[in-house]
């Protein structure tokens, strides 16, 4: 696999190199219609090689069953956290609330400090 990226790469290197002498060499009126063929050449190469209907993208289009079993449990996980964060603060807000409302009572002198902050 790193083999075809060195290939592809020194290819690209090669065809914009290419397309720098010719436009340097040749200040004629063809030297636009053949960069801009060349750039075409280039996007349609890149077309055939990742595009929609290339091999490459048909493989990373392939979900396989341990791929799908890690997604899940990440998804999982990441659903027991949200859980985990909302249920701390509605606990937060209910120990506001409680702090607001009892601050004027008197109550039982505890002055109304809640638990330890996490942060």
């Amino acid at each position: 696999m790193t083999l075809t990226r060195f290939a592809l790469g020194a290819g690209v290197v090669v065809v914009v190199v290419f397309m720098l002498l010719v436009a340097i060499g040749m200040h004629g009126a063809f030297t636009p219609i053949i960069i801009i063929l060349a750039l075409g050449g280039l996007i349609a190469c890149g077309n055939l090689l990742y595009g929609k209907h290339s091999h490459g993208a048909a493989a990373t289009a392939r979900v396989r069953p341990a791929q799908e079993a890690q997604n899940r449990a990440i998804d999982e996980t990441q659903e027991r956290a949200r859980l985990a964060r909302e249920q701390a603060r509605s606990q937060r807000r209910q120990a506001r609330r409680g702090r607001v409302s009892g601050a004027g009572g008197g109550g039982d002198g505890g002055g109304g400090g809640g638990g330890g902050g996490g942060r």
